[in-house]
């Protein structure tokens, strides 16, 4: 009679024991997830931000900027280039490197773009932030300009929001050659998988399109 009791209450510590255990898992998956890496946070996306890759111009004719498709005149001109709009020595950028964008030669109006994907997880969330920032300007008294644009995308590429800087008149650079600091921030649209960015060129005077910019960033925070 004993051991039967005594079998009884150790078949009911078991069955205990084990409806306990079948119950961490689902206690396990009900606990709230964690929240997705970043992996595009922390660093400026654009590829050739300064148009340092490749050879810049040093005689007002059209080269290939590496990671833009450029349209009409867009190129990238030295700071060396004697002929052209800046130099080392002109207000803009401490660190320059060699090269800066320019709307290039008998141009009326021309474009850099670059469309970047997103790594999956984080910036679509709808709790990033975004920052934009580059240097523009142009040359002496003439109106020509530069603006710079990113457009965030879905994962079929289309459309969500679009943030501008851009563009420094001529009146703000007080007539002289040179490029001006410019940021704007916000908060990157949730479902957003990639980005679009366009360096646009225009031309007020002359026959080249002097707008100009160097050293552009975009940045995101979780």
């Amino acid at each position: 009679m004993f051991g039967s009791r005594l079998a009884t209450r150790l078949l009911l510590v078991s069955t205990a024991a084990a409806a306990f255990a079948a119950v961490i898992p689902a206690a396990a998956s009900a606990s709230p997830a964690q929240p997705a890496a970043c992996p595009s946070c922390g660093h400026n996306i654009i590829l050739n931000p300064g148009a340092e890759a490749g050879k810049g111009t040093d005689d007002d004719t059209r080269v290939k900027v590496p990671d833009w498709k450029q349209t009409h005149g867009f190129t990238a001109a030295q700071y060396a280039w004697s002929g052209g709009d800046l130099s080392a020595s002109t207000k803009g950028p401490k660190h320059r490197g060699k090269n800066y964008f320019y709307g290039g030669p008998d141009s009326a109006k021309s474009t850099g773009t670059q469309v970047d994907a997103i790594a999956a997880g984080g910036v679509g969330s709808g709790k990033v932030h975004f920052t934009l920032s580059g240097w523009l300007g142009g040359y002496s008294s003439q109106g020509d300009y530069a603006t710079v644009t990113v457009t965030f995308l879905t994962s079929k590429g289309q459309p969500l929001a679009a943030a501008v800087i851009g563009p420094v008149t001529e009146a703000q650079r007080k007539g002289n050659s040179e490029l001006l600091f410019r940021t704007i921030s916000g908060k990157v649209p949730a479902r957003t998988r990639g980005v679009r960015l366009v360096i646009k060129m225009v031309r007020e005077e002359g026959s080249d399109d002097d707008g100009l910019a160097d050293n552009l960033s975009l940045t995101f925070k979780s």
